[in-house]
């Protein structure tokens, strides 16, 4: 019980210097709207000055904007012609593999008939063997 109103003696010290903050608070934000209501139109002129400045912040960012637009589409446009060079260049690569693929074959079976044909050559007889018998 000691330590559950201890706690509560606690919480109203801390909200009393929560209360104590909110009261600065309001009493600022009372001075500034007085302020405001007092000086309403060099607060005006001060606000139009600033929307001038980003206005003219905007519009130098939109001119410097314009040619890194045009680079991007050209660089996309460099990317999709890459690309379709790149596809073309799979599709001859797959195409050149499988003719030489084909050559291989076709080499591997010459090689296979001259060597047949030297053994043919080598096994019949010559002329002076056949003038002979």
């Amino acid at each position: 019980m000691k330590e559950g109103v201890s706690k509560l003696r606690q919480d109203i010290v801390d909200a009393k210097e929560r209360q104590a903050i909110a009261v600065t608070d309001v009493k600022r934000i009372e001075k500034d709207m007085k302020e405001f209501s007092n000086n309403k139109g060099g607060k005006l002129a001060e606000l139009e000055a600033s929307l001038g400045k980003l206005k003219k912040a905007l519009v130098k960012n939109e001119a410097s904007m314009k040619p890194l637009q045009q680079a991007l589409r050209e660089h996309k446009l460099e990317l999709e012609q890459c690309a379709s060079d790149m596809s073309a260049a799979q599709e001859l690569l797959q195409e050149t593999e499988l003719s030489l693929e084909t050559q291989r074959e076709e080499v591997v079976d010459l090689e296979a008939q001259q060597k047949n044909a030297k053994v043919s050559a080598l096994e019949a007889p010559t002329k002076s063997q056949l003038i002979s018998v």
